[in-house]
């Protein structure tokens, strides 16, 4: 996955803060559907397909910006983050607890598409390791982004809604990458 991808998964999020700012909800969630659509058909069109986390995440858009629409309320679509956040914090965990870490199965499930380089690297007992500890260290640090994601979107603007649950996931990930080498 590279950059414009990550950052096209925020393209949502984005849409439908600044329609949101404008006063109406419903051109909000419909803004945000539209987005997920349009990352969809730029993913089957540029990356040559539709992963399965792509389809899970614009169903996630398509029920929560429904229940927005249907309530004419935002805050349903503002906890599509943290139901993700939970659920996928609840695999890691639970799998990490089981001594099969899903970090660790996607690597070696996924294998044959990285470099050989990266594929000689997943033999080894210490990036195992490393994998195992992100698996943990990530459940805990999801679950924690969805508190906070919680708080922003019941007591913060919208735009911090937005820095939290948006760019704020990547920094979690990315800090609970460094601290699981330690």
């Amino acid at each position: 996955m590279d950059l414009s991808s990550l950052l096209l998964d925020l393209v949502p999020l984005l849409v439908f803060v600044v329609l949101d700012g404008m006063g109406n909800v419903r051109y909000a969630v419909i803004g945000a559907v539209l987005a997920a659509v349009f990352e969809l058909v730029y993913s089957h069109f540029m990356l040559g397909g539709v992963d399965t986390f792509s389809l899970i995440f614009a169903a996630f858009i398509l029920v929560f910006a429904g229940l927005s629409y249907r309530f004419n309320n935002p805050i349903f679509f503002k906890f599509k983050p943290v139901a993700i956040g939970i659920i996928t914090a609840l695999v890691l965990l639970v799998t990490s607890a089981l001594s099969q870490p899903a970090l660790l199965s996607m690597a070696d499930r996924y294998a044959q598409m990285l470099p050989d380089q990266m594929q000689s690297m997943l033999g080894d007992a210490n990036v195992r390791q490393l994998f195992a500890r992100m698996n943990l260290y990530l459940g805990f640090a999801l679950l924690l982004h969805a508190a906070a994601t919680t708080w922003a979107a019941l007591h913060l603007s919208r735009w911090w809604w937005f820095a939290i649950s948006g760019p704020g996931f990547y920094i979690a990930v990315l800090f609970t990458g460094l601290v699981a080498q330690l």
